[in-house]
């Protein structure tokens, strides 16, 4: 097996890890996908699908079992079966989704994809804590639904056994469950003076996460409402140390990679939420500290060749020229204060790059121009924000040039205190020659708020 690699030897086999792992996430993401796409299909087949994700509720008529009864999972997207126009064979699962007591839909995607990212990093890094964002209570309680999952772990494998090998997977269903709940994501502990020594005397390993033992971070899939809903969404792993990000891996298997486009000066990458890879499997961003970024396409089994993502070539921004990334349905952040911002900096509202998923939203910028911004000012009573919504996706953005990230006080976001960014309030994301105007621009509009 032939791995190409863009980057220098430090961190080399953690990113290699990352990367097929999300590759493989990725393939069971797509697997339920296709089936969300024709229960669809069956019961609004004249509906388009929407900028803007569905709720539970309107999910639930998707989910009934008295309108899907029982019948067995996809079978493997590897399969020699081509009797199928779809990549992914499927027949409609019994249940995609449950709901979480905060109203968001948790799809057996994200259970399986959890399972199978922790399960190649653990085997990989056995020393390492994991932090996922779901955990296996509701499949402990729920054996129908275990199984369902099981059967999507249990069967999806990369096309290439070489690469497929490098990776750990559970062996039953009992060790997937305690694999997922390695990942812990329910527990919200602070750092600890022993945490950061690299000991947690006995606790929840979740108390060394952010402390100076690394750690990784995984989102198995944000933006699980606009999945659900056949939009745009991306798989997430970071490994942080000391409260930095050190590597960033970035699934999106919904945006089709450009053959034909570069990465450099003059060249700008679009994402729509509605224009999808449904065929494909959409394109992969990855970044060391101090070493780059590089987007490739994702595939079925070993990694595709990688390009350089560098937008700091380009020309310097004008205020004016700043193009604000947003996600106007947002139930977490004030669209109206990006707005407001557009208007003071005599740019255009709204842009045409709209995203739910806080992952696409840098995908979006990473691959787009220098003039890509985005502010994200949080709504009362929000927050503070999941460390899974940003750690890994900010690495990227800034290994790809010119970029920078910090709150709305000007301040790096602070990745040391667990599970919550407790230390950090909004988030500024621009290149390095316009931040400090719209972060001046932020500072007003913060002191004309009541």
């Amino acid at each position: 097996m032939t791995v190409p690699s863009l980057t220098p030897n430090t961190f080399a086999h953690e990113l290699l890890i990352a990367q097929l792992a999300v590759q493989r996430a990725a393939l069971v993401t797509k697997r339920v996908l296709a089936t969300i796409n024709a229960t669809k299909s069956i019961s609004q087949p004249s509906s388009p699908i929407a900028d803007t994700p569905t709720t539970p509720t309107i999910l639930s008529q998707y989910l009934h079992p008295e309108y899907y009864p029982i019948s067995p999972l996809p079978i493997s997207p590897t399969s020699d079966d081509n009797t199928s126009n779809s990549p992914f064979q499927f027949n409609l699962p019994r249940r995609l989704s449950l709901a979480k007591t905060d109203t968001s839909p948790v799809t057996v995607a994200d259970l399986a994809a959890q399972a199978l990212l922790i399960a190649a990093i653990h085997s990989a890094f056995p020393c390492d804590t994991i932090l996922g964002e779901e955990d296996a209570a509701d499949l402990r309680a729920d054996a129908d639904l275990a199984e369902q999952v099981w059967e999507l772990v249990s069967t999806t494998r990369l096309d290439d056994a070489e690469s497929e090998a490098l990776l750990g997977r559970p062996g039953s269903l009992d060790e997937m469950l305690e694999v997922i709940d390695l990942g812990g994501g329910n527990h919200n502990h602070s750092i600890t003076k022993d945490a950061r020594n690299g000991s947690t005397n006995g606790s929840s390993s979740a108390t060394a996460r952010g402390g100076g033992k690394r750690f990784w971070c995984l989102d198995p899939i944000d933006g699980t409402s606009a999945y659900m809903k056949g939009g745009q969404y991306a798989i997430s792993v970071a490994l942080l140390q000391d409260g930095k990000e050190l590597l960033g891996v970035l699934g999106c298997p919904n945006w089709r990679f450009e053959e034909g486009m570069g990465t450099a000066v003059g060249e700008r990458w679009t994402v729509q939420e509605n224009v999808l890879d449904v065929g494909g499997m959409g394109l992969m961003l990855a970044a060391v500290r101090g070493q780059g970024a590089t987007v490739r396409p994702m595939g079925r089994g070993a990694l595709s060749e990688g390009r350089r993502v560098d937008r700091g070539k380009g020309k310097p921004v004008e205020l004016r020229e700043v193009h604000l990334v947003d996600s106007q349905r947002s139930p977490a952040t004030l669209t109206e204060k990006v707005e407001e911002l557009a208007k003071i900096a005599g740019a255009t509202y709204p842009a045409v790059t709209n995203l739910y998923s806080s992952h696409m939203r840098y995908a979006a910028m990473a691959l787009g121009g220098r003039e890509f911004a985005q502010l994200r000012w949080p709504k009362p009573g929000k927050g503070p924000w999941s460390i899974w919504d940003h750690a890994g996706s900010q690495l990227i953005y800034t290994e790809s040039g010119a970029g920078k990230v910090t709150d709305l006080a000007g301040n790096p976001i602070d990745f040391s205190t667990g599970n919550k960014l407790s230390r950090s309030w909004g988030v500024i994301t621009a290149d390095e020659s316009v931040h400090a105007e719209i972060l001046s621009l932020v500072n007003q509009m913060r002191a004309a708020s009541p």
